[in-house]
């Protein structure tokens, strides 16, 4: 069967299933032949067509870009390896279907990304999506990082935009805990360090804080994206005289705007982590976190501990951010990465540089018990 080059998950779909600077090894021949039989029980599954391309990914999802025999536009196929990688899909697909239908303005409907054919409970279980146009915000960044101020700007206005009229706040202690409870629970499950006297400082110290800080003062509360990252936003470049060629993930680009423009938002893309009422500021620190990295190499474990040590965090593109939406967004990032893929707990490296630093910074800085 012939599928195509493997490619950068990037020119394919215009999005990272993770975040963060993960490295991890790439998949070795069984992981491939099993790929390879899943795209062909796909293609049985979705008829005749041609596969394009297939991400190199590791993560959990197998993504890969085929075209319809009638000749129509391409699609992106996703194949879960894992039951965790099905629970993202399904996640991702149910939120997109839910904030859709509340949504008026079709313009604002054009950033999400319709869900074209849902078998998640089949075999094999395939997610078909369409293929939004633009360039991702990371690889935007990577070749024109003056871009950066701008290119926040236009993201924040097109996720307010998103979310209209369900923004409201709260200080309600259940909600907390509902934030909280099951995504600190994913990193003591996962983590066998977070198990330990070191570890189970850490999240005490980071519920109670976190519980705190929530209840005390009022928090907005809207349509939360959850991994609201350069990497899963889509953006037409204000490249003067850029010719509308094909896009990185298969589409025609759009014209630029003129010099000096915005970036112009595109898609919104991997709506695995998001919740109908979660705390607002988890996105625009998330976004932040992801900035540090991309522009700076700061891992996130780094940025959060110097947030910890200095009480927040301001970047000049995002502005002054407090400390407990620092600690969630960090939460979030870390939680849905390891609830996503068991892999992560494997990753050494990345436990050592996001995870454990800041869960000892937090246990060092826990005041003793009463």
């Amino acid at each position: 069967m012939s599928v195509g080059g493997r490619v950068p998950v990037y020119e394919l779909m215009g999005v990272r299933e993770v975040a963060g600077g993960l490295l991890l090894v790439p998949p070795g021949s069984a992981g491939r032949a099993a790929d390879e039989l899943r795209l062909r029980l796909a293609a049985r599954e979705l008829g005749r067509g041609r596969w394009e391309a297939v991400a190199q990914g590791f993560s959990d999802v197998l993504v890969a870009r085929r075209r319809p025999a009638d000749g129509g536009p391409p699609v992106l196929v996703k194949c879960p390896r894992t039951g965790e990688a099905v629970r993202a899909l399904v996640r991702e697909r149910d939120a997109i279907a839910v904030l859709a239908a509340q949504v008026r303005r079709p313009e604002l409907r054009e950033l999400l990304p319709r869900t074209l054919d849902s078998r998640l409970g089949g075999r094999p279980p395939v997610l078909v999506q369409e293929v939004l146009p633009g360039v991702p915000g990371d690889v935007l960044l990577s070749r024109r990082p003056e871009l950066a101020a701008a290119l926040t700007a236009s993201a924040f206005d097109a996720l307010a935009e998103l979310r209209g009229a369900t923004s409201g706040s709260s200080r309600d202690g259940r909600m907390v805990d509902g934030w909280l409870g099951h995504r600190l629970a994913v990193l003591s499950d996962r983590v066998r360090w977070c198990r330990g006297a070191e570890g189970t400082a850490g999240l005490l110290a980071l519920r109670a804080r976190l519980r705190r800080e929530l209840t005390e003062h009022p928090t907005e509360v809207a349509w939360t994206h959850g991994d609201f990252t350069p990497g899963n936003l889509l953006l037409r470049s204000p490249v003067p005289n850029e010719s509308p060629d094909e896009s990185p993930n298969g589409q025609p680009s759009a014209p630029a705007p003129a010099s000096g423009g915005q970036p112009t938002v595109t898609g919104l893309v991997d709506w695995a982590d998001a919740l109908a009422d979660g705390p607002v500021v988890v996105d625009r620190a998330s976004f932040a976190l992801a900035l540090g990295w991309l522009l700076e190499g700061r891992s996130w474990g780094e940025q959060v501990v110097h947030a910890l040590r200095t009480g927040g965090l301001r970047r000049p593109e995002t502005g002054e951010l407090p400390l407990s939406g620092v600690l969630l967004a960090w939460l979030w990032h870390v939680s849905a990465n390891l609830e996503k893929s068991r892999r992560f707990a494997r990753n050494r490296r990345w436990l050592r540089e996001v995870l454990v630093p800041v869960l000892r910074e937090l246990a060092g800085s826990a005041p003793p018990p009463r």
